[in-house]
């Protein structure tokens, strides 16, 4: 599987080199990433996502509950491994998402938070 992209999702370009931001973790075989937030709600905040889009995180959940739920054990064991490089989560982490309006971005994503 490849990044089944639409042009005007940032996280889509992103993810296919077309549009600037920072990959802190890759997965080829898995097709996730997560990415460095460009509106950080915190010291660190990095974003899980699927290499498909899907116009939004609930819609990408009801379709696809198996890999969503995938995507949120990949966050979570991805994450523990990079706290080792990443002091500001010594404290912990949060992982959260949005369903509804609130999601501004229309791409599936799981927010990781640094616990301040």
């Amino acid at each position: 599987m490849t990044v089944q992209s639409t042009s005007s999702c940032p996280f889509c370009g992103i993810l296919t080199g077309v549009e600037p931001g920072t990959i802190i973790a890759r997965n080829d075989e898995k097709q996730f990433a997560i990415i460095k937030s460009i509106h950080p709600e915190s010291v660190v905040h990095w974003l899980a996502v699927p290499f498909e889009h899907q116009e939004s995180t609930e819609v990408y959940e009801g379709e696809n509950s198996a890999r969503f739920i995938e995507l949120f054990e990949w966050a979570v064991k991805e994450t523990k491994q990079l706290m080792v490089n990443e002091p500001h989560l010594e404290k912990g982490f949060t992982l959260k998402t949005h369903f509804g309006s609130f999601e501004t971005v229309p791409h599936p994503k799981i927010h990781i938070l640094a616990v301040e």
